[in-house]
Parts: structure tokens; sequence; C-alpha cells
């Protein structure tokens, strides 16, 4: 009996303790515009788990529908940080927007390519159309790198079709034989898959070092409150870890959330990302992705990759000192 109330009592205090760390907590908004699970996954768990409010912090999502929104709304103060794909990310602090990248997400390129259901293998592909959403976007980006990797030369064993639109868009095409192949997210590769589309490779495993997704905040918040994003960014860190030592019990969590698929995608997500996440960024990843953008001449005049990022909030994060 008196082992069981030191238990109990052990347990409430450390609920105590938690409680008492969520009334203290800074609040934070945090931004995503991809309502995915593998978008989100380390921002879930660091909420979920009480990361977060452990360094300090009282974290809160919002869904924001498109970059351009997001951005503004990161300008105008309504959010703190923001998910942002890389290209646009570099593009807009180019164009001239008083933002900062403070770390990384995705550090490699969640896209598949996928074939339509006649082409059998990548060689299929030779004299075919690979359609993307528009001339200059990460979808173009990712296929025309990715085939090269593969030793597909643009305009002389495939051509690309711009202007195919939206994923459900460019299934649709697939599925009319407009276009033979297309980028799809990991996502959307289970469902593609489940309607018998067949699937030529992974993009992120042959282009690698690529920042697709980072984290965003204005200049002024990372002059301000330096120690804040640090400890943002320690709490993702900390999800991270979990999706990587205790993916059963993220994936209960999930599944208990009852709000991203049934437990077979569930399952299928958590073991795919697990590995995937990084709140890490280099400056050798910045220059990847203002090389994507098209904007090294932009980038030069500001002063090169320093200008877009600070890597010594993530590198304080992991404890491996300022890089």
């Amino acid at each position: 009996m008196k082992e069981l109330k030191n238990v109990i009592l052990g347990g409430l205090c450390a609920a105590a303790v938690l409680l008492h760390a969520v009334a203290d907590a800074k609040p934070v908004t945090f931004a995503y515009q991809t309502p995915t699970l593998g978008s989100t996954l380390p921002l879930v768990v660091g909420i979920e788990f009480g990361y977060f409010p452990a360094e300090g912090l009282d974290v809160k999502s919002v869904f924001i529908i498109g970059g351009p929104t997001a951005t503004a709304a990161l300008i105008g103060g309504d959010v703190d940080y923001a998910l942002i794909a890389g290209v646009p990310a570099v593009r807009a602090i180019a164009a001239g927007a008083p933002l900062m990248i403070v770390g990384g997400m995705q550090p490699y390129i969640d896209y598949t390519l996928m074939g339509a259901k006649g082409i059998a293998s990548l060689n299929d592909l030779r004299g075919k159309v690979v359609g993307v959403t528009g001339a200059g976007g990460i979808a173009e980006f990712a296929s025309v790198e990715g085939l090269a990797k593969k030793g597909f030369v643009r305009d002389r064993d495939y051509k690309v079709l711009y202007g195919v639109g939206n994923s459900p868009a460019r299934a649709q095409a697939l599925e009319a034989g407009r276009i033979q192949a297309s980028p799809f997210s990991f996502m959307e590769k289970i469902e593609l898959e489940r309607k018998g589309f067949p699937t030529l490779f992974d993009i992120g495993e042959v282009v690698s070092n690529f920042p697709f997704v980072v984290i965003v905040s204005t200049r002024k918040k990372a002059e301000s409150d330096p120690d804040g994003v640090v400890a943002l960014l320690r709490g993702l860190k900390r999800g991270i870890d979990a999706l990587k030592t205790d993916p059963e019990k993220v994936i209960a969590m999930v599944l208990k959330k009852n709000k991203y698929g049934d437990a077979a995608t569930v399952r299928k997500v958590v073991e795919h990302f697990a590995g995937a996440y990084s709140v890490a960024i280099t400056r050798e990843e910045i220059d990847a992705v203002i090389s994507a953008a098209h904007i090294e001449a932009e980038a030069k005049k500001l002063g090169g990759a320093d200008k877009f990022f600070i890597g010594s909030f993530s590198a304080k994060a992991l404890g491996v000192g300022k890089k």
C-alpha cells in the first residue's frame, strides 16, 4: 500500500510540474500549409507529448493555405513560425520579405515519380511526357533533377508539360493518358499505388541534401528572441527523437487522434518519415535551394546564403556548437 501511495504521489507531482510549466510557458503560434501527417509529424509529437512546455513554450498550430498567405501572416505578426517549402522561402527573402530560415524540417525531396498504368518501368518513360504544376516550381525541379540522376536528359529522353495542375489534376491526367509520369508526395503515392499506378522511383533518394521544407520566422523574431527560437527547435528535435526511439507510442497517439487515416496508412507514414526529419540547416543546403529557385544573382547581391538563414540556432538545439 505504501508503494502504491508513493507511485500515486509521484504521478501527481509530475502532473503538477507539467501544469506549472504550461501555465508559465510563452505562447507561440506555428503555421503549416499541408495538413498531411507526414508534413507535420514532429510538430504534432512535440505538442502531444509535452516537449514544447518542457522548453518553456506553449505552441499552438494553425493551418494556413498557400505560401504567400503564410508569408503574409509571418510578416503581419499573426504567427511566429511557419513551415514553408525551401524554394518559395528563399524567393520571398530575395524579393525583400523580412524573413529568415531558422531551421530545417524535411531535408530531402518528398516526391516520388509515379507512372501511368501503361508504364511498367522507368525505361518505358523514354519519349513520353512528364506533367508538372508550372514552370520554375518544385515539381519541375524535382522531376528534372531526379531523372537526370537516373541518366535521363530533358527534351531528349522525355518532355515536360507545364500547367497540368495540382496533385488531383495530375492524377487525372495520368489516368486519361495526357501525361505518362508526374511527381507526388508520399501520402499521394500510397493512394495512387492502391489505384494501380506504378512507382518509378523515390526522387528524394537520388537528390540528396536539399531542404524541401524549412522553418521560417521573421528577422525581428530571430534577432529579439534567439533563445526562444532555440527552445522551439529543441522541442521539435525531441519530437524527431521520439519518432526514432518509440515509433509505436507515436503511432498509438496518432491513431487516437483519428484524423490521419487508417492504422496501416499511419504506420507507413511514421515508418517512412521517422528517420527523415532534421532541424539542422547548412549553408550548402541553402545554396542548393537558391540554385533550384534560380535566384543566384539576387542572392549574391544580398550577400550570399548567410542572408537567408541562421544556422547557429539549429546547431545549438542539436548541441553541436555554432557552425
